[in-house]
């Protein structure tokens, strides 16, 4: 399990989906106090430290 901002997400399942759907299935479930595109970038925060995925590439 990953906590994020106060919400927790299961691994396991969030490795099957791409980053693409996981922000999709969880989009307009969480932080929804929060604008669509901080959402975005939380949500892909949270999908790259789940599956170990890094921005920058070397």
């Amino acid at each position: 399990m990953v906590k994020y901002e106060n919400v927790t997400f299961l691994k396991e399942p969030a490795k099957r989906l791409t980053r693409d759907e996981f922000i999709a299935q969880h989009l307009n479930v969480f932080w929804q106090d929060r604008k669509e595109a901080t959402r975005r970038k939380m949500l892909g925060a949270v999908h790259d430290l789940i599956t170990g995925a890094s921005k920058y590439k070397k």
